[in-house]
């Protein structure tokens, strides 16, 4: 815990760092001129404005389904399947204990 607070500490404060240097650089001021022009002009093409290419089913293909209807099943409804303290059995461990092999010489010496 203390590993992780004093990791996330350290890059705060480098980010810290990095935004108060950034501050004073030159060359990154910006005005309303600078962001004209930066694409090409566009130009429509006969494909774009053409009935027949936008009216042809090779492009989409929708197909209607008709999907099955749901129903409610006696389980869903039922208040005994969804209490689940009742059915739910607590699982206990046995305690450890030393069993002979883990003591045996022969089984750690080889």
């Amino acid at each position: 815990m203390r590993t992780r607070f004093s990791q996330i500490a350290a890059v705060a404060f480098f980010a810290l760092f990095i935004l108060v240097v950034n501050v004073n650089a030159k060359g990154t001021e910006r005005n309303a001129s600078n962001h004209e022009n930066i694409e090409a002009t566009l130009e429509i093409e006969n494909w774009m404005i053409n009935d027949n290419f936008w009216n042809s089913t090779k492009i989409v293909a929708f197909e209607n389904t008709n999907e099955a209807t749901l129903e409610l099943e006696g389980w869903m409804t039922n208040d005994l399947t969804w209490e689940l303290k009742k059915s739910i059995e607590i699982e206990t461990e046995q305690e450890l204990a030393v069993e002979p092999w883990m003591t045996n010489d022969n089984n750690w010496n080889r």
